[in-house]
């Protein structure tokens, strides 16, 4: 026990010292191998490169990655340097492509103990020598010519000789001495990763340019339209009106100043409340975005890298990261994403009794052509985006465009909000799966809110009945497939997040839980309307409260202890939690915003009602869509190995937001609110009043 341990302090001693260096490197290239003949002929001139051009020779060897600190600690990517591999253009070998190889690193330590010379012992006690070898793989960047496909390298990689060997001193009071020979294989059908380069900007990237510019040059003219209007005439832009024989003139303005910033930044910087709104409930939404943009920066950029690494974290030792406290937020954002259900089916539901009323009937165009057009047009943009313009952004060592082939043939899944039903690795635009089941929850909505209009007993009946289906098909499917609470503790947790976590029956508890606080929501029940003394009422508001924060704390912290490693769920538990931890969680969220709507909410109330979280909450579905793009921007544009820390992580988190919230200010005043002002101008030219329909 005691020589192992002294093995690996010493193995990680010569990590810590940088032990491979240009100097120290040897690279051996086979005189024959089965590739083309352009490809062996520059590998040729390549291995004669070090007498012709030495500076060359270093500066190519220099940009290779080479294995450094960390490795234990599950670094195991060594990007080298990407800029300095393009920049060699123009000679002897030609231009110069990347990629990242798996390799096998062999380091094999030997210790030569001081009794020994030239391993005679010339002691009676001699102590014997110490040959042992340890091997692990990791993933190196290699500059190699581009007359060499990657395949074709991979084979030249399979038979070279990278060997570096360091000798120290262990004992500076002996002659003891540590020789580490460190060697990197590959066996030539390893994966292999190469960034895309140079590609090719097709009609439907120019399109989306064109489109997005018109759109920019839109907001310019309906501004400066405005800004002479005013000045001339003094009229309010917001109510324009002209004779019948000037109709077409009154639509085009109309058009145009529907993109004027006069209008839009008023009233994206606007705090007014409307006296019926549902406190609290958006800037749940707020926040809770705001833990699913964590967790989004902590899986990229921990698994960026999974096809290489065979789904070995390269970047965060997660047994550090998901077992503090704090972090159980990123760790278990499912619960903020059910956040999100629960709210969005309340207002769904609490406007739709509120519309039901004062129209006498269900406007069911209006309810479906509403969403649409709230939703729609923003996630067509970031689908096309993401698509057709990502790729075209940058370059890097690890730079591609996540899921750029499943967007050639899946993009208009997006656009059917299904996006849900297809796995993971082949949606175009991840986070577009929440939309698709979130859609597909409101489109059978009717069906509950209108029993629970009509017959709420029956319509009880009903949600109680599909909330407990629904759980007993989580718990079947968890069992069958054996998955687990802590999910991002676990290797393919996009298998277990594509049959269980994206599907409309796992998120179904929650919506219902949502459409029922609705209902009490617009019935204006309260606790004060308890036939009971004042007393008894607060003591059963009190007993709420804590059921509600329980439910919350077990639920958001309950596999805290399975991510720190001291306690497993057996299988029966982890289905039992997934079962019951996202309508849990729902309740208690549930209970917090009743009692914010109904006197009770005190200074929770005070802070999540504060007008001033309104503009933020405005740009909170543009921060959602768009934030995902800005990171796998950030991931794919670095230049060297990142190695996670909390500092590290925080500094990713507020800068993305920050970025994303740019954007989304864009976005809303480029595309948002002139939407909506369109929608309404093309309703009014079809003669359509909204109300009517």
């Amino acid at each position: 026990m005691m020589l192992t341990t002294r093995i690996h302090l010493l193995i990680l001693f010569f990590i810590l010292m940088n032990y491979i260096s240009v100097d120290a490197l040897q690279q051996k290239f086979p005189s024959t191998i089965d590739v083309s003949s352009n490809c062996q002929a520059t590998i040729q001139r390549l291995s004669t490169l070090q007498s012709i051009h030495p500076q060359l020779m270093a500066q190519y060897w220099d940009s290779w990655g080479k294995p450094s600190d960390g490795i234990v600690y599950g670094h195991t990517t060594f990007l080298g340097y990407y800029d300095e591999c393009m920049d060699l253009k123009n000679t002897p070998v030609g231009e110069t492509n990347y990629c990242i190889y798996t390799m096998q690193m062999n380091i094999t330590t030997f210790y030569n103990p001081s009794e020994y010379q030239d391993e005679v012992c010339y002691s009676s006690d001699c102590p014997v020598p110490i040959n042992t070898s340890v091997s692990s793989n990791i993933q190196v960047g290699v500059c190699y010519p581009s007359t060499c496909s990657p395949n074709e390298f991979a084979l030249v990689l399979s038979r070279m000789n990278i060997i570096s060997v360091t000798s120290m001193t262990v004992n500076p009071f002996s002659n003891s001495t540590q020789t580490v020979t460190i060697q990197l294989t590959n066996t030539g059908d390893s994966p292999t990763f190469c960034p895309q380069t140079d590609v090719e900007f097709d009609m439907g990237a120019v399109t989306l340019v064109v489109f997005c510019g018109a759109l920019v040059g839109l907001v310019i003219l309906g501004t400066c339209l405005d800004i002479i209007w005013r000045l001339l005439f003094s009229y309010d832009s917001g109510n324009i009106n002209k004779k019948d024989d000037d109709k077409e003139i009154s639509i085009s303005l109309s058009f145009i100043l529907a993109f004027s910033l006069y209008k839009t930044v008023p009233d994206l910087l606007s705090t007014k409340q409307s006296p019926s709104s549902i406190k609290a409930v958006n800037s749940l939404k707020l926040f809770s975005n705001y833990c699913i943009i964590g967790s989004h920066v902590y899986i990229v950029f921990a698994y960026f890298h999974v096809q290489l690494s065979q789904n070995t974290p390269q970047y965060l030792d997660t047994n550090i990261f998901p077992s503090r406290v704090f972090n159980q937020f990123f760790m278990n954002t499912t619960f903020a994403v059910d956040t999100f259900f629960v709210v969005s089916a309340t207002l769904s539901s609490y406007l739709t009794f509120k519309d039901i009323q004062k129209h006498k009937r269900f406007r069911v165009i209006y309810f479906y052509l509403h969403r649409y057009f709230r939703l729609a047009p923003l996630l067509y943009l970031a689908t096309f985006v993401h698509f057709k313009l990502l790729v075209h952004f940058s370059q890097g060592p690890l730079w591609h465009s996540p899921n750029f082939v499943s967007c050639q043939s899946n993009w208009w899944y997006n656009l059917l909000f299904i996006s849900n039903l297809l796995p993971v690795d082949d949606m175009c635009l991840v986070p577009t799966w929440f939309l698709g089941a979130n859609m597909q929850l409101f489109i059978i909505s009717p069906i509950f809110i209108l029993s629970l209009y009509y017959a709420p007993l029956a319509g009880l009946v009903i949600i109680t009945l599909c909330m407990a289906g629904s759980t007993i098909a989580i718990g079947v499917v968890s069992i069958k497939n054996g998955y687990w609470a802590s999910i991002y503790m676990r290797p393919h947790y996009e298998v277990q997040f594509q049959w269980l976590h994206d599907q409309v029956h796992f998120r179904l508890p929650p919506y219902l839980t949502g459409i029922i606080l609705g209902y009490i929501l617009y019935k204006k029940y309260s606790i004060d309307d308890l036939p009971v003394r004042k007393s008894v009422r607060h003591l059963i508001c009190m007993a709420l409260w804590f059921v509600a924060m329980y439910l919350l704390k077990v639920t958001m912290f309950g596999t805290l202890e399975d991510m720190r490693g001291t306690q497993h769920f057996t299988e029966w538990e982890n289905a039992i939690f997934l079962m019951f931890s996202g309508l849990a969680w729902s309740i208690g969220i549930s209970i917090i915003i009743f009692f914010c709507n109904t006197g009770y909410g005190g200074v929770v109330n005070s802070v999540l009602s504060w007008p001033g979280w309104d503009p933020l909450i405005r740009l909170s579905y543009g921060v959602y869509l768009f934030h995902v793009i800005i990171i796998v921007y950030v991931a794919g544009t670095l230049q060297s190995s990142l190695i996670f820390t909390d500092t590290v992580f925080n500094m990713l988190w507020v800068f993305i937001m920050a970025v994303s919230y740019g954007f989304s200010i864009l976005l809303y005043l480029v595309v948002e609110i002139p939407k909506t002002k369109v929608v309404s101008l093309c309703f009014n030219l079809a003669g359509i009043n909204p109300r009517h329909i």
